[in-house]
């Protein structure tokens, strides 16, 4: 999926190019392997030559990359199935290690362990719950439990379970916007990065997961429709159904986790900005969303305490994820893994170059803003999950991909789908041929009409002769009288006799071309029938033409 590149595309670009210098040298100078007298200095250096050096490499790599062709390699069924194998075998791969781990390892399960009491067979709500999300956790391994029996291993399996399922949807949706090289590494970053596998070193049942689960599915379904949309697949009444059923979703996110609605919305408006779409129709499907979102997220605010309580509940829920103003959490920079983060942030900090390559598609704009504003939003954001620190590694992840996707895109690429372009095709040749037949039409019917004029022009003398015939003056002949022999019988005149005869009254006689025959037989087969026919005898006398029998 490409989006056009224009004006806001530059300007996040921009903002994302001074926050990742900020990320770079405030990691280098808080890394604490350069001397207290020098420090600046050496952070300066450190920052300067780290973003030159991954500037470098990222430009060589789309060099090797438009040589290669991978943009129109992943474009080929073969590619769609390593991609499919390779990201099976990752989210496998980091399962089965999270598993082994669990198994293998001696420790003591910490955290909020009402989510498993609350859960376990024969319990009756040891420990009340009244957020969504731990009910919601609670129900699901309830029903887990059933077939295992209580055993606390249990819910951590179930744990890994739902952060593989996170990995699956995340890694789906990044390779629905980014393309198949950007999921893998996406997917190798979330299975192995240390914080994530500090859930398994030391256990704590927590909804975290679950909610990651649960954003992972947001991204993938916002995902689908984006990219149905940019196919032209959505135009329909279905089309219409399925943004409603996304707004739900979006809705009901933004009532689990403010934080979701921040980093959602970015996506959303994306759909402006879709390559070979008009602005007109997409702004129809992203009003529509936004009123499924509205009417989901005021259901759930409603079904809390009822309508006569609606306003208290929303003024709660704000409360809630809003009541840190004037506070400010600075974690631009973690006091674990410093220099796994300083590599991370140096890596991406070859966006920068990359974004240049192409000129006419954008496909990371989204993901930069939505980074941009999940940073933004740190002093006004209370209890979500979304400034927490797995999260925002989460992000680093997506940033990571976005680099891959910029390095693999071809930089000629013009952003608009390829089926959409033979279907065009088609339809103009259709159009084109149809028009050539019209044309074709009109031409026989023009010779038609030119034929018909000639024709008429022609005739028009001719029927001018026959029906204006050359008179003849008439001759007057003197009346004799009639010599009738002695003994004769005239007849005496009838009406018919007294009508005048002229020319009206007379029939014409057809006329005929050529020699008319009755009978064209040969002239020896009727001698020789004569020959049969007349009898002979002493008084016959041989004719011969030109005898006279005149006596």
């Amino acid at each position: 999926m490409k989006l056009k590149r224009k004006w806001p595309a530059y300007c996040i670009w921009v903002l994302f190019i001074i926050f990742d210098v900020v990320m770079v040298a405030s990691s280098s100078f808080f890394l604490g392997l350069f001397p207290s007298k020098d420090k600046l200095l050496y952070t300066v250096l450190l920052t300067v030559l780290g973003i030159a050096v991954m500037s470098i490499t990222t430009f060589l790599l789309w060099k090797i990359c438009d040589v290669v062709g991978t943009d129109a390699m992943a474009r080929t069924k073969t590619a769609r199935v390593i991609y499919g194998i390779s990201g099976s075998l990752t989210v496998i791969a980091a399962f089965a290690y999270r598993v082994y781990v669990l198994r293998t390892g001696v420790f003591e399960v910490g955290g909020k362990m009402s989510l498993y009491e609350n859960a376990a067979i024969g319990s009756e709500n040891i420990t009340p719950e009244f957020d969504l999300l731990s009910i919601a956790y609670s129900a699901v391994l309830k029903c887990i439990l059933l077939f295992t029996g209580n055993d606390v291993f249990v819910a951590l399996v179930f744990d890994a379970v739902l952060f593989a399922l996170f990995m699956i949807f995340a890694g789906l949706a990044v390779y629905k916007f980014l393309g198949f090289a950007a999921s893998i590494v996406f997917e190798l970053f979330a299975g192995f990065m240390p914080i994530f596998l500090d859930q398994v070193y030391v256990p704590e049942l927590s909804t975290v997961n679950l909610f990651l689960a649960m954003f992972g599915f947001e991204l993938f379904i916002v995902s689908l429709v984006l990219r149905g949309t940019y196919k032209g697949k959505l135009d329909s009444g279905f089309g219409t159904i399925s943004f409603v059923l996304v707004g739900a979703l979006v809705g009901y996110m933004c009532y689990v986790d403010a934080g979701t609605l921040i980093a959602v919305m970015p996506f959303l408006f994306a759909i402006f900005f879709l390559a070979g779409r008009e602005f007109a129709r997409d702004l129809v499907k992203f009003l529509v969303l936004i009123l499924g979102a509205v009417l989901t997220f005021g259901g759930m605010i409603v079904q809390e305490a009822g309508v006569m309580n609606a306003y208290a509940t929303l003024v709660k829920w704000a409360t809630y994820y809003f009541h840190n103003l004037n506070t400010f959490s600075f974690f631009l920079i973690y006091t674990n893994y410093k220099i796994i983060y300083l590599v991370t942030v140096i890596a991406m900090s070859g966006i920068g170059i990359g974004f240049l390559k192409s000129k006419k598609i954008d496909a990371v704009s989204p993901w930069l803003f939505s980074m941009l504003l999940i940073y933004v939003t740190i002093p006004f954001m209370g209890a979500t999950r979304m400034n927490s620190q797995i999260v925002v590694t989460i992000y680093f992840g997506f940033m990571l991909s976005c680099l891959a996707c910029l390095i693999t895109t071809h930089s000629e690429d013009d952003g608009v789908y390829e089926g959409k372009l033979a279907q065009e095709d088609v339809e103009e040749e259709f159009e084109e041929s149809e028009e050539t037949e019209e044309v074709r039409e009109s031409e026989e019917v023009d010779e038609c009409a030119k034929l018909e004029k000639e024709i008429e022009e022609v005739r028009k003398p001719v029927m001018k002769e026959e029906k204006e015939p050359e008179t003849v003056p008439e001759v007057a002949v003197p009346e004799e009288p009639r010599y009738v022999p002695e003994g004769m019988v005239v007849p005496q005149d009838t009406l018919v006799d007294m009508v005048p005869r002229d020319g009206a009254m007379t029939a014409r006689m057809p006329k005929f071309e050529g020699t008319i025959s009755l009978d064209r037989k040969d002239k020896r087969k009727e001698k020789e029938i004569e020959k049969k026919v007349a009898p002979k005898d002493d008084f016959d006398v041989p004719f011969e033409p030109g005898d006279d029998f005149d006596i």
